[in-house]
């Protein structure tokens, strides 16, 4: 798959998921294209994870409670637009989360005519 991208910039920022709660690792402070999320178990074991689009009261899932492998990532790699408040969450089933997530999309800081 190829992109192209006029007049911005591809960010990705990382979390660790230290728990079993729905953790917010990414949300969208203007109108923001998302490109990819990829969460890795990090610890050897097979928690399940849930990986969602959260408006603030309903969550739009893009993966639920599917168990992991360990060491292997997951990546969600269809490019989509989070509205302005919007958040990308993850969950694992973990205690200790033992996961790490990452998301990738266009600066809207950088593009013009955002």
């Amino acid at each position: 798959m190829s992109f192209n991208i006029n007049g911005g910039s591809v960010v990705t920022t990382r979390v660790k998921l230290t728990d079993s709660t729905a953790t917010t690792i990414f949300t969208a402070k203007s109108r923001t294209t998302v490109l990819s999320v990829t969460a890795t178990e990090n610890n050897g074991g097979t928690p399940n994870l849930t990986i969602d689009i959260y408006d603030g009261t309903t969550a739009y899932y893009l993966r639920k409670a599917t168990a992991m492998t360990a060491g292997t990532a997951y990546t969600y790699s269809e490019p989509f637009e989070l509205p302005v408040g919007w958040s990308i969450r993850a969950t694992s089933s973990d205690a200790s989360g033992h996961v790490d997530a990452h998301v990738s999309y266009i600066n809207p800081v950088a593009a013009a005519g955002r």
